[in-house]
């Protein structure tokens, strides 16, 4: 390091031009421009060197130099700087930098995206190199790479580069680039779609030359003539059979040793019935040749599965999105690396300090230590505000800091986390199954092989008619490949995908899909009180002063009076007196009472307490002033008195939520019968059940005499709905028909609950509810078309009306139906 700081501690260029600092543990460090504090955070981060000349001789330090990520000579940092002279630093990994590559103005639709995933990034500085390396290439219009999520986004010209040189410039700063799935799906895909062009191409020419063959049923053709168009046909065919095919005969074959037929087990049949017919025919000279059928088949098959795909792809979208929230690594805070370091997530422990910054999600639940910012939340809660934090503040996984940075304890980590139980949560409901899909599934187990039945019965009464051996295995292979057992199979799973990632994009938890069926046949619902219709935090709500004393006085006196004691309301007034930044005044022999305390300030007594404690001391009967509420609810009243007169009264509550009222009111006009139970006392309950318009309010009931009026509401043959506290609220949870419980922060696997509004709004139950009919509306629509297009269809192709390659569009398009009907109920709805 250069001790006069006269020249960048990475490239020894002179700073005459500008400094720009940067700090570690131990020194302060000076540097020319951005790139070069970012080079060396990032050589720093990843070799534990000491001391900065070593970098020079780095293959990555080079590399950079190269790539002018670090200017080269002073020239080259004058210009550089004269083209942008203030640089503004960027957060580290930060998403959507822009790139200065003078191609910005080309019109999106001259552009093409890409989405990367980049290894062996182990700070965000090399986030920031790659970000900037690739702005320098030529092609690139927009680059952003996000050190979090190790994945990179460019947009650029397809004329001047593409995806391999982009990969490979990334490869050449030491990073391996490469498509988020490239060892399975992703370049699954692409060869299922290469194979389903090539097959294309081959069945066009298939069914050319068959046109030309089948000429010969109305004028004569030469055996040479149908040799020379007939060797063709079966040549093309081929290919396409046992190219294009074998993903289809594996699931064929799959199907046939598990006893789980399926589509393709009746596609495998009813080609190669078709092609083996035709090939017997072919050796035999005649032109009775299918094999444009047995082409078509698999060509419209993998038609249609890549259509289907592509819908699944959207309905599962913010699925994947959700999954993907977990970051890959943390900065953990230690004593040897104050300011954290860069390790891979699974390190971190419960009570580990880490560090986040601008534009990270956060890796664990924890509580901050020191600093401030703005998180966005929408990812868990589906609340787009952004919510403010500061020191002391509560922090959860999975949600995005839009500005500052701050230090926090792990809490809850992993699997632990809030977003590791919400990921754990909604997979497994992923893989539960209804009744009703049983009972499909079931169904499906003797569809396929009653359709082989029908289908070989089919030509066997062609035959027994007197039909032509062609005709009657036309007809079996029409049978065969018209019914569709797909569609019936995915009527529920492609619906319960967009049904729980519809819900999850909400702030809305579903534990078990069947409580979308339940949800439809509620008919009562049971809200527990508090923190559910009310905030349920009982604190001080108002202060009512009396002339001549002002608030910040009394508050003086009474912090005073309660400074020494744990009672949550001697807390509530200390904070109260914090917050006005009121000091405890001088209050001297202060006593503590059964029901309140006393001291003396000056000559004067001062006390504080309950009504009676009050009336003691007073010179005139005590009468409770009014208190400032609108929509509170006044659960106690504190007095305070001042030289034998009453000074001020407090006046603690608990608050409706902003949205309790409308909420009861909607459930009312949809024709819920509505009932408010609560632990508190009866006059406390009711008054909240009047505020909101509910007549049935029960006060003083425990968790069991809750769910004991669940139970009695039950027998009266009401279909009862609870919503309340996931865990204090248990039994009645798990009494009633659909468990809802508001989430308060709890661990959420404690909770008893089918469905967690993760909000702990109670407007959610009424979105919950109107999904619920929706997607329930979609799962029936499915069902009904699977059924009646298979009953319908498949007696028509037993009549002789249809050929095979109509029979197979049909089959196909019934599926692609279904799928895009849940992709039109994730594409339409819309939350109140």
């Amino acid at each position: 390091m250069n001790p006069s700081n006269v020249s960048c501690d990475l490239c020894g260029l002179s700073l005459r031009h500008g400094t720009i600092k940067w700090c570690s543990e131990h020194r302060e460090f000076s540097f020319c421009c951005i790139g070069c504090r970012q080079v060396f955070i990032m050589l720093l981060e990843a070799s534990d060197a000491s001391d900065p000349l070593q970098f020079k001789q780095t293959p990555l330090f080079k590399t950079c130099l190269e790539m002018g990520i670090i200017p080269v000579s002073e020239s080259d940092l004058k210009a550089r700087l004269a083209k942008d002279p203030s640089e503004p630093p960027l957060s580290l990994g930060q998403t959507g930098a822009e790139s200065s590559t003078g191609e910005g103005s080309e019109s999106a639709s001259n552009t093409l995206g890409i989405h990367l995933k980049v290894n062996d990034m182990w700070c965000p500085a090399c986030a920031w190199v790659i970000e900037h390396a690739l702005g320098k290439q030529s092609g690139i219009v927009h680059a952003a790479c996000n050190f979090s999520t190790d994945t990179v986004r460019c947009e650029y010209n397809p004329i001047l580069t593409s995806p391999e040189r982009i990969i490979r410039a990334i490869g050449r700063l030491g990073y391996r680039a490469a498509d988020p799935e490239e060892d399975t799906l992703a370049m699954e895909t692409k060869k299922d779609f290469i194979r389903f062009v090539i097959s294309a191409f081959l069945t066009a020419n298939v069914m050319m030359l068959s046109f030309s063959l089948y000429s010969g049923f109305f004028i004569q053709l030469t055996p040479d003539t149908v040799h020379k168009l007939s060797w063709p046909i079966f040549i093309l065919a081929s290919i396409v059979l046992f190219y294009g095919g074998p993903k289809i005969f594996r699931k064929a074959w799959a199907g046939l040793i598990s006893a789980a037929f399926g589509m393709e087990t009746l596609i495998a049949i009813g080609a190669f019935t078709a092609y083996v017919y035709s090939t017997v025919n072919l050796f035999s000279g005649s032109i009775h040749l299918y094999y444009d059928t047995t082409a078509m088949l698999i060509t419209l098959t993998l038609l249609g599965k890549t259509i289907e795909k592509k819908a699944k792809d959207s309905v599962q979208k913010d699925l994947s999105n959700f999954f993907s929230l977990r970051p890959t690594k943390v900065k953990i805070c230690s004593d040897e690396f104050p300011r954290g370091r860069y390790v891979a997530a699974e390190a971190l422990g419960r009570g580990d300090i880490f560090m986040v910054e601008e534009n990270e999600i956060i890796p664990a639940d924890g509580r901050i230590l020191d600093g401030s910012g703005t998180v966005d939340e929408s990812s868990l809660t589906g609340e787009a505000l952004p919510v403010q934090i500061k020191a002391g503040k509560r922090i959860r996984s999975g949600t995005r800091v839009l500005q500052g940075t701050f230090r926090a304890r792990a809490e809850g980590i992993g699997d632990g986390s809030t977003l590791g139980q919400m990921i754990d949560i909604m997979e497994k409901t992923l893989e539960k199954k209804i009744p009703l899909e049983a009972k499909t599934d079931r169904i499906l187990r003797w569809f396929v092989p009653l359709v082989v039945l029908l289908s070989i019965g089919t030509g066997w009464v062609c035959l027994l008619s007197g039909l032509s051996l062609e005709t009657a295995m036309i007809r079996s292979v029409t049978v065969m490949v018209i019914s569709c057992p797909c569609a019936l199979g995915i009527a529920i799973p492609i619906t319960r995908v967009a049904g729980i990632s519809l819900a999850g994009h909400a702030g809305i938890l579903v534990r078990d899909f069947s409580a979308f069926e339940q949800a439809e046949r509620t008919d009562t619902i049971v809200f527990d009180k508090t923190g559910t219709l009310t905030e349920g935090e009982w604190i001080l709500r108002d202060i009512v002063v009396m002339e001549p004393f002002v608030e910040k006085q009394i508050l003086s006196m009474a912090a005073a009076l309660e400074e020494t004691s744990d009672h949550y309301i001697a807390g509530e007034i200390r904070r109260k007196a914090q917050e006005t930044m009121a000091l405890p005044a001088p209050v001297k022999g202060i006593q503590c009472f059964e029901n309140g305390m006393s001291g003396r300030l000056g000559e004067d007594e001062v006390r504080i307490g309950s009504k009676d404690f009050i009336a003691e001391s007073l010179k005139a009967p005590l009468s409770m002033p009014t208190a400032r509420q609108k929509d509170e609810i006044v659960q106690s009243a504190v007095y305070m008195s001042y030289g034998k007169r009453l000074c001020a009264v407090f006046v603690f509550g608990d608050r409706l939520r902003k949205t309790a009222s409308k909420t009861v009111e909607k459930l009312q006009n949809k024709g819920y019968h509505m009932v408010l139970l609560s632990g508190d006392g009866e006059d406390a309950t009711r008054a909240v059940g009047n505020m909101l318009g509910i007549q049935n309010a029960y006060g003083g009931r425990l968790p069991a005499d809750k769910a004991d009026l669940v139970r009695e509401m039950q027998k009266k043959g009401k279909i009862v709905a609870m919503v309340g506290d996931g865990i204090n609220d248990a039994p009645a949870l798990v009494q009633s028909d659909l468990a809802v419980a508001v989430h308060s922060g709890s661990h959420l696997g404690e909770e008893a609950a089918d469905i967690t509004l993760m909000q702990g709004n109670p407007r959610q139950i009424l979105d919950y509810l109107n999904l619920a009919k929706r997607v329930n509306r979609k799962i029936h629509q499915n069902l009904m078309f699977s059924l009646m297009y298979n009953t319908i269809s498949i007696p028509i192709a037993m009549s002789g009306l249809l050929t095979p390659i109509i029979a197979v569009c049909a089959m196909l398009l019934s599926s692609l139906s279904v799928t895009g009907n849940a992709l039109l109920l994730k594409r339409k709805y819309k939350f109140s």
